[in-house]
């Protein structure tokens, strides 16, 4: 099935979206980074003068570019499904929801920078957010990467593949336990896309681990993981995977190699670099290439 390009939905998106929304671009630009103060100062006194709308304004000036011009666009329609999340009791942990305009907002609209120059447009769709030893942010880190990447249009799966230790319900507000990653795996429903929960935010969807089970390594080294896995990337620009520490369980390198790129996260003064090599070694010989790391000082 041919699939339209990232920029054609977007360029769709602005064009039944631009007179849908009362908030002002202008904060919208501020709030990614796009324009300084000094800036929208000067884009407002350029906008009188010339009896613009102030994002052509900001537009002529050269401040910005058309596509951070649709990104802000889209930050602003996403934020009318927001009354809707915050009935399912989001985690406070989202903070590129809760809190936007922080320190730990920005590094992650950064780190979503690099993921779609350097892997997004290469062609990747599958990555594995792994960790050396537990309490690394993991999940914080991938459950805040994805929404990010939906504020800016990106069609993401995120699977909560950490069956031992689930929490990426808890930052949606989805209900623990309910048919997830351990239901399909464990032959509960036919095809992995039944235990998808299907736009949690606009152009994010979630798995979650599912119900309990014994034996979460046998089940996802089994061909029904990596087969559905195959089904699922086919269908979203990005599917990110949360895993489980490799240090008490080999779930990760499973994982890693049915995503086929991995992002290492570790903790400062709480992961080991002897560890942490230990991972990158083994990640490599399940043939899973670490794309890069992200050291995590919050």
């Amino acid at each position: 099935m041919d699939n339209p390009s990232l920029a054609d939905r977007a360029s769709s998106r602005v064009d039944d979206g631009r007179d849908i929304f009362d908030a002002p671009i202008r904060d919208a630009l501020l709030r990614l980074g796009y324009l300084s103060e000094d800036q929208t100062a000067r884009v407002a006194a350029h906008q009188a003068e010339r009896g613009l709308d102030f994002d052509q304004a900001a537009l002529e000036l050269g401040f910005i570019t058309t596509d951070d011009l649709d990104q802000a666009r889209d930050q602003l329609i996403n934020s009318m499904a927001l009354q809707d999340v915050r009935r399912r009791a989001v985690s406070a942990e989202l903070v590129v929801l809760s809190d936007p305009s922080s320190v730990r907002a920005e590094s992650i609209r950064l780190l979503r920078t690099q993921i779609i120059a350097q892997h997004i447009r290469s062609g990747r769709r599958g990555l594995a957010f792994v960790s050396a030893v537990d309490g690394t942010g993991c999940s914080f880190l991938a459950a805040n990467l994805a929404a990010s990447l939906s504020q800016v249009g990106i069609k993401t799966l995120l699977i909560d593949a950490n069956m031992r230790a689930p929490r990426i319900d808890q930052f949606f507000g989805l209900e623990p336990g309910a048919a997830g990653l351990s239901s399909f795996l464990s032959l509960q429903v036919a095809r992995p896309e039944r235990v998808v929960n299907a736009n949690v935010l606009p152009s994010l969807s979630v798995m979650t681990a599912g119900p309990p089970v014994t034996r979460p390594q046998e089940l996802l080294s089994g061909n029904r993981f990596r087969d559905g896995a195959n089904m699922l990337l086919r269908e979203y620009d990005l599917v990110i995977f949360d895993t489980p520490p490799s240090s008490t369980n080999a779930d990760a390198l499973t994982i890693g190699a049915a995503a086929g790129y991995a992002l290492l996260v570790a903790r400062r003064d709480h992961s080991y670099f002897s560890d942490v090599q230990t991972l990158v070694s083994q990640l490599a010989a399940a043939r899973c290439p670490v794309i890069g790391s992200v050291l995590n000082e919050y």
